[in-house]
């Protein structure tokens, strides 16, 4: 008797809003019964669920300290950690698709109950539940694809939760239990060419992947190569004039798949200690890197954040990692080659990355100098004074880095 009537009143938003003790109140009795009474929830808990999470967002106003906004986080984990995967878990699905279509701005909170009780789950129940949670990633992964004429910010933002709580059931798997579920994301998002969406998704989670398990994720990573590489090439508007989504918010989703993919292969590049970087594998993806500092794609404030943000710090970790004089000169080369674009904003990014490249080389950077003089000596007398300013700058810095002065060369 008690549960109807007490759901009931949470559902009275009106009342609950205008009168912040009546609010204080509901909310208690419903934490006090979930202490209490937490086994015999079952028959109450998505309504539960869907009124948690609607507080949340209805307790916001009130500040994080709040009386109110302190007894919902202690229902949230109540919810999260005192009931067993087989009653949440289903509840969990439930309430995704209830508030999915209506409130939309729910789905955060529940992220983050399913989250918990993941963190807090034991390793044989995650093992048992695996197929059934795997399933429900698949399921809510597909938010953007199926929210995608929506404003990017806003479906980021949900995005966001889903694979942060992806990623805490990840942390929890041992290596031969992540293998087939990476996999079985990664065909996921190469299925039917119309839901391009999913790559973004998926280029997002390798991201935040590569974050968490670092070195380890070299393990896995090798089937990115080519594709990655693929996606550089396809999303270069110097190289093609084919929109990559078919959507009209193509170029900024575009500008987001390009920061994703250069952002997962510098943290690849970074924690590569186990020599992923092969020589095969370096000259997949030199020339779709360096090519995209003539990729002027979503305008020159986008580019150049682009380039400075995400794109010299991959090129120059990629040097770090490949680690073979070999392949450094065809490298430099190559950026080189873009400091005699036509446009400046080209040559201006091409000094950007020889520099950062000669700042993670260091003194190694001296076998490569004699060909780069030529190359400077041009921009020296650039039409453009940024790109020559730019070049004085890059000299100096050279000579810092190289520790002897250079201008005799000139």
């Amino acid at each position: 008797r008690l549960m109807p009537a007490l759901l009931k009143t949470l559902k009275s938003k009106k009342e609950l809003v205008s009168n912040e003790i009546y609010l204080l109140s509901a909310v208690t009795a419903l934490l006090k019964v979930a202490e209490t009474l937490p086994h015999f929830l079952s028959p109450y808990l998505l309504e539960c669920l869907l009124q948690v999470v609607r507080l949340e967002k209805l307790v916001a106003e009130f500040g994080p300290s709040s009386q109110i906004s302190i007894r919902v986080a202690a229902l949230k984990t109540i919810l999260a950690t005192r009931l067993a995967p087989r009653i949440l878990l289903p509840a969990v699905t439930k309430c995704y698709s209830e508030v999915l279509h209506t409130r939309r701005n729910c789905l955060g909170p529940l992220m983050n109950i399913l989250k918990e009780h993941i963190s807090g789950m034991e390793k044989e129940h995650l093992i048992s539940h695996q197929p059934e949670l795997t399933a429900f990633f698949m399921k809510v992964l597909d938010f953007r694809t199926e929210h995608a004429e929506d404003d990017l910010e806003e479906v980021g933002k949900i995005e966001a939760y889903i694979i942060d709580c992806l990623i805490s059931m990840v942390m929890k798997l041992s290596e031969a239990s992540f293998r087939p579920l990476f996999f079985k994301l990664f065909d996921w998002s190469k299925t039917e060419a119309t839901l391009k969406d999913r790559l973004l998704t998926f280029h997002r989670i390798a991201d935040c992947i590569a974050d968490k398990l670092k070195g380890l994720f070299t393990l896995f990573a090798g089937h990115l190569v080519k594709p990655f590489a693929e996606t550089l090439n396809q999303v270069n508007i110097s190289k093609t004039d084919e929109a990559f989504f078919d959507s009209d918010n193509n170029t900024e989703k575009s500008c987001l798949l390009l920061q994703f993919t250069m952002d997962c292969l510098h943290k690849l590049f970074l924690f590569d200690t186990q020599k992923f970087l092969s020589k095969e594998r370096a000259e997949t993806l030199m020339q779709p890197l360096v090519d995209q500092l003539e990729n002027v794609l979503g305008g020159d404030e986008k580019f150049q954040e682009r380039v400075t943000a995400h794109l010299t710090p991959c090129i120059a970790q990629f040097s770090v990692a490949v680690a073979d004089d070999s392949l450094w000169k065809p490298l430099n080369y190559q950026i080189l080659l873009k400091t005699r674009h036509s446009s400046p904003k080209v040559r201006f990014a091409a000094l950007l990355a020889l520099i950062e490249v000669a700042q993670k080389l260091k003194e190694n950077y001296l076998v490569l100098l004699p060909e780069s003089i030529p190359f400077l000596a041009e921009l020296m007398e650039d039409e453009c004074e940024e790109v020559e300013q730019q070049c004085q700058k890059t000299i100096q810095q050279l000579e810092v880095i190289l520790g002897e002065p250079l201008q005799s060369y000139f």
